[in-house]
């Protein structure tokens, strides 16, 4: 099993470098983890890697401009916290080359980098990359069938959800979220699924939960790997997309019980905000 960190976060380190930093992500590839991240397109049509489509977090809303009306350089240029913004190209680099043989990153593509043109300047960056070392996620079947066109080596992985989170945050991730059964029919554009189990909440009140057994089983029956994110990364992050809370997640003791229950379930790759605990965790039988 593989451990992914989130947007170069680590909140078990105190003072710890600033998210999606090139100092975060150099530091995590160096402990053995992979990488998941977000890209963002610049003025000048340039690739630099963020959560926020704006510099207004980051900069402690110092600068409420967005990524699209800055260019890369200047971009690159900044200091927030002695830390800096890395490039895409650059990032690839380092994932190249410093990257754990057996470890994987995950690139975020979210819905408004769908469209064509946009598509077109991604794969112009990975077109000499090593696709072993990543997978991409959160694609729709029109984009995985693109991207498969020009560069069938590349790893796609939809992001699947239970169907009850489906309807209730579809619509915040711009319709990209995938029911299971769909993904398995499309086996052929898919060699990963990215579970997202958003909350325990189903219908007429009643408990679910979508990291199991029989869900798994159906995933490895079709011969594709698993990749998931933990509880807490719909607990903690900014602007929650649908007002979502994981209630796993409201204190360590539950949310790292949780993750144990994950583990034993053995998926091939998992994202979280804690990349020590469940490195150790995974390396014990649990």
């Amino acid at each position: 099993m593989q451990t992914i960190t989130h947007r170069g976060l680590d909140p078990s380190i105190k003072d710890y470098f600033v998210e999606s930093s090139r100092e975060a992500f150099k530091d995590q590839l160096t402990r053995g983890f992979g990488l998941e991240f977000d890209l963002q397109l610049t003025k000048d049509n340039r690739i630099i890697i963020l959560h926020d489509s704006t510099l207004s977090r980051i900069s402690n809303e110092k600068d409420e401009r967005k990524i699209c009306q800055v260019t890369e350089e200047e971009i690159l240029s900044m200091e927030f916290r002695g830390c800096h913004l890395v490039s895409f190209d650059t990032l690839l680099t380092l994932i190249q080359d410093n990257q754990a043989p057996n470890a994987i990153s995950a690139i975020h593509l979210k819905q408004r980098n769908q469209d064509k043109e946009t598509l077109d300047i991604i794969l112009s960056y990975l077109e000499h990359q090593d696709t072993t070392k990543f997978l991409v996620f959160d694609v729709t079947l029109e984009t995985a069938k693109y991207i498969k066109g020009k560069n069938s080596k590349i790893n796609l992985a939809p992001s699947v959800a239970h169907p009850f989170d489906i309807v209730r945050y579809g619509s915040a991730v711009g319709g990209t979220l995938m029911d299971l059964e769909t993904a398995l029919k499309h086996k052929d554009l898919f060699s990963w699924v990215w579970l997202d189990e958003w909350d325990i909440t189903g219908e007429n009140n009643c408990t679910k939960l979508f990291y199991t057994e029989e869900v798994f089983n159906k995933i490895r029956k079709a011969n594709i790997k698993i990749g998931l994110v933990t509880p807490e990364l719909h607990a903690t992050s900014p602007n929650l997309l649908g007002g979502e809370g994981h209630p796993d997640a409201a204190d360590k003791d539950g949310l790292f019980a949780r993750i144990k229950e994950i583990i034993k379930l053995k998926p091939d790759a998992i994202c979280t905000d804690y990349p020590d605990y469940v490195n150790n965790l995974s390396k014990q039988r649990v």
